[in-house]
């Protein structure tokens, strides 16, 4: 497996891991599989400014993506970004998610980012172990957060320590650069 930053080129194969959770699981809450057109500009603009990572077998195969994105739309939380993780099922269990973060995490915080936020829709045991296994925390779960395929989702917070927050800390750099 290989690391490395997402490219442009990658949006089709990322769309195929994702559009089948938007479809068939409560893991995100957009409920329709976004066009390939909307998904690579969404994709862009995310790279754009935060980390993003993905994961390649040997043959070119992609095994996973990983990236750090808006947290609060106000300017006083920047220091804080949610993280999203996404593995084929064929790659399940085999460490991608794992790999991906041990990328991700040291990049955002290499920016001044202070917290990594996991938001996890219940239940999803593979989720909640990936991230206590990489060091997050628990602290919130907010109960009937959210309503798909017609049933109320729990949706709990985890949180990773990038950095220790300081008074007159500079901004995070947001930008493409890995």
């Amino acid at each position: 497996m290989t690391l490395r930053p997402y490219r442009p080129s990658d949006a089709e194969s990322i769309l195929a891991i994702y559009g089948p959770v938007v479809a068939q699981s409560s893991a995100t809450f957009e409920t329709e599989v976004p066009s390939l057109r909307d998904f690579s500009e969404r994709l862009a603009r995310i790279a754009g400014r935060f980390p993003f990572w993905v994961a390649e077998s040997a043959d070119g195969q992609l095994l996973g993506y990983a990236y750090g994105t808006t947290h609060r739309e106000r300017i006083a939380y920047q220091w804080a970004v949610e993280t999203s993780v996404y593995v084929a099922p064929s790659a399940h269990r085999h460490g991608v998610g794992r790999a991906l973060y041990a990328a991700l995490l040291p990049s955002l915080a290499e920016r001044g980012f202070v917290w990594a936020y996991g938001v996890i829709t219940l239940p999803n045991e593979a989720s909640v172990a990936l991230h206590s296994a990489y060091g997050y925390e628990s602290f919130a779960t907010y109960t009937a957060a959210g309503q798909k395929f017609g049933q109320w989702f729990d949706v709990h917070w985890m949180r990773y320590a990038l950095n220790a927050p300081r008074e007159g800390m500079n901004e995070p750099t947001f930008s493409s650069l890995q």
